[in-house]
């Protein structure tokens, strides 16, 4: 739904630029003279879609930094989890050691 609105949005810009470059060659020349509005109306449209070129540059340099961290920090968090379980199941094994030799500490006392 994000992306939809999001393509949406740049569609109305650019139907915004194209109307302001238009209305800006018409203040500019006084006269709807078409070949002059046309290449008015085609430099608004270039460096529109110049300028939306840039932004997503600079967009997906900024997603993919954050990105890059996000997935390093995710990577941390699993080894912890995994370091975490292996020092609980070490702790499980002892104490069942433990066990198993107060058992033979008894038996062996009671001889």
């Amino acid at each position: 739904m994000k992306k939809h609105f999001m393509k949406l949005l740049w569609i109305l810009l650019l139907g915004e630029a194209i109307y302001l470059a238009y209305k800006l060659g018409v203040n500019i020349c006084g006269t709807y003279d078409k070949e002059v509005l046309t290449i008015i109306t085609k430099m608004g449209v270039y460096t529109f879609v110049a300028g939306m070129a840039f932004v997503a540059f600079v967009y997906e340099f900024l997603t993919s930094a954050t990105s890059k961290s996000l997935n390093a920090y995710k990577r941390e968090l699993e080894k912890e989890s995994i370091d975490k379980t292996e020092s609980s199941s070490k702790i499980k094994v002892l104490e069942s050691k433990i066990e198993v030799l107060e058992k033979a500490l008894d038996e062996a006392l009671k001889k």
